[in-house]
C-alpha cells in the first residue's frame, strides 16, 4: 500500500513485501549481477515499435525493468532515429540504466500485479513529484508486470512511456502483457546459470 510522506510531499513507493523471494529467484538463475541484455534490448524496441504503431506513429521509448532495490533497465529500446546502427546501448555505463525505486510507475505495476495503463500520468494523484515525469517528460505510461510463471514471482515490468497523453485500449494493453511474457522467456533463456527452483 502506498502512503502520502508529508516530509517529502510525494507518495512512497508501495511497500515490496515480495522483494527477498524475487531477489532469490534472480539469484537461482544467475541474474543477481544485472546486465543490459541485446536480446532484452532489441525486445523493448519492438515494443514500443509496435505500441506506437497503435497510437498513430507517436515516439515511445521500451524499457524492460528489472526491480530490486533499485530499477535496472535491462533492456532499453533504441531511438527511433537511431535503430538500424550500432548504439553499443549494451554495453553502456549500468549508471545510465538504473532509476530510483521512488521514480517512475513500474513500482506501482509490480504492486498491482497487473497491466497498468495511465493515459495520462497527471490523472494518477501518486504522480506528484514523480521525477521521471519532469526530469524525462513523460506523460503516458503503459506497463505489465514480468511474471516466472513456474514461481509466480514477478521479476519487474515491460514498459512504454511517451510524450503525449495516450488512450491506452485493450490491443495495448494485451501487447504489453505479451511482450511482459516474452522478457521472462529470454531473461530465463540466457541466464547464465540456473539453479533447481523450489
Amino acid at each position: 500500500m502506498t502512503t502520502y510522506n508529508n516530509a517529502t510531499g510525494r507518495h512512497d513507493a508501495p511497500l515490496d513485501p515480495e522483494l527477498p523471494n524475487r531477489l532469490g529467484l534472480l539469484e537461482a538463475l544467475g541474474l543477481s549481477e544485472l546486465r543490459p541484455m541485446q536480446e532484452l534490448d532489441e525486445l523493448a524496441t519492438r515494443f514500443a515499435k509496435d505500441a506506437s504503431a497503435l497510437t498513430g506513429g507517436q515516439e515511445l521509448t521500451g524499457i524492460v525493468n528489472i526491480i530490486t532495490r533499485v530499477q535496472f533497465f535491462a533492456g532499453l529500446s533504441t531511438p527511433r532515429a537511431a535503430r538500424g546502427h550500432s548504439t553499443g546501448q549494451a554495453g553502456a555505463p549500468d549508471t545510465q540504466r538504473t532509476m530510483s525505486r521512488t521514480e517512475g510507475w513500474c513500482v506501482f505495476t509490480l504492486d498491482r500485479r497487473k497491466a497498468f495503463p495511465l493515459n495520462n500520468v497527471l490523472d494518477y494523484p501518486r504522480s506528484a513529484g514523480n521525477g521521471a515525469m519532469h526530469k524525462l517528460g513523460v506523460k503516458t505510461y503503459l506497463g505489465a508486470p514480468m511474471i516466472h510463471q513456474p514461481t509466480g514471482i514477478i521479476l519487474g515490468a515491460t514498459c512504454v512511456i511517451g510524450r503525449q497523453e495516450t488512450q491506452w485500449d485493450r490491443e495495448a494493453v494485451d501487447l504489453s502483457k505479451n511482450y511482459a511474457q516474452e522478457a521472462v522467456a529470454l531473461l530465463v533463456e540466457h541466464a547464465p546459470r540456473k539453479r533447481t527452483l523450489i
